[in-house]
């Protein structure tokens, strides 16, 4: 989640069943994998409200949701300055 230091937060979502890749642009920014009759999305969350905004949506298709978990954070600017070394 977005902090007051900016840090933006990659979390995992584990939802059961194997969502179809149609389902892919309702969870913009987000990988999805599937694997063993469930869905993983994994990708950076920049705020709460988004994050909320995906279970919401998840509950809204009738979906199960198994899982939600933060996997990591990365500080700001982490990408670029990367690129620029």
């Amino acid at each position: 989640m977005s902090t007051d230091s900016g840090q933006e937060a990659m979390y995992q979502l584990v939802i059961r069943g194997e969502l179809d890749e149609r389902f892919g642009f309702l969870f913009e920014g987000m990988q999805m994998k599937r694997a063993e009759n469930t869905t993983v999305l994994e990708g950076a969350v920049p705020d709460q409200a988004k994050l909320m905004g995906f279970i919401e949506r998840i509950d809204e298709l009738g979906f199960e949701l198994i899982s939600v978990q933060q996997v990591a954070t990365s500080p700001p600017g982490s990408e670029n300055e990367r690129d620029e070394a």
